[in-house]
């Protein structure tokens, strides 16, 4: 096997519990925070255990790595603590966590006027709330279409538009 020189990032998995942090959490972050690399993150978290894990952290996290429903707001709480505490938030499962909410009417019209699919308007989407868009594919004219989202300029009635957007 071949050594690898470093390793990026770490995640802490979703805590215990649904709410607060367990000792258990609080016992995998600590080592987590003495591992040899460059960022620590955590994912499936509510914006209550973001804020507990900043203030117990020696080590604050890099990233929030969640799952993101319209239904939910696009995760606005925990992205509004991420903004706050200097935390990138990645946001995942855009499309498969959405698809209800995706088939609006006015989702259709958003992305005719900006001549997108619809995965390309939810990724610029995403990209004009400043989030990170974890998505995936083995398919190379999926993934040029996924990248073609960079190019998409949202103003801002459009993406007040896609936010409210609840199904």
């Amino acid at each position: 096997m071949e050594h690898l020189g470093h390793i990026d990032s770490y995640l802490l998995h979703g805590p215990r519990s649904r709410r607060g942090l367990t000792d258990a959490d609080k016992a995998v972050w600590r080592t987590m925070e003495e591992l040899p690399v460059r960022y620590i993150g955590a994912s499936n978290v509510t914006a209550e255990q973001v804020e507990t894990l900043c203030n117990f952290a020696h080590k604050k996290p890099a990233f929030v790595q969640n799952r993101c429903f319209a239904q939910l707001g696009w995760d606005r709480e925990v992205r509004r603590v991420c903004t706050r505490e200097g935390i990138r938030y990645q946001g995942f499962s855009l499309l498969t966590a959405n698809v209800r909410e995706l088939s609006h009417p006015q989702i259709f019209q958003i992305a005719a006027a900006h001549d997108a699919t619809i995965p390309q308007l939810v990724f610029a989407f995403a990209l004009a709330l400043g989030m990170i868009v974890l998505t995936g594919t083995t398919d190379e004219q999926h993934m040029r279409e996924d990248l073609g989202s960079t190019e998409i300029a949202l103003n801002e009635e459009e993406i007040a538009a896609i936010e409210a957007t609840s199904g």
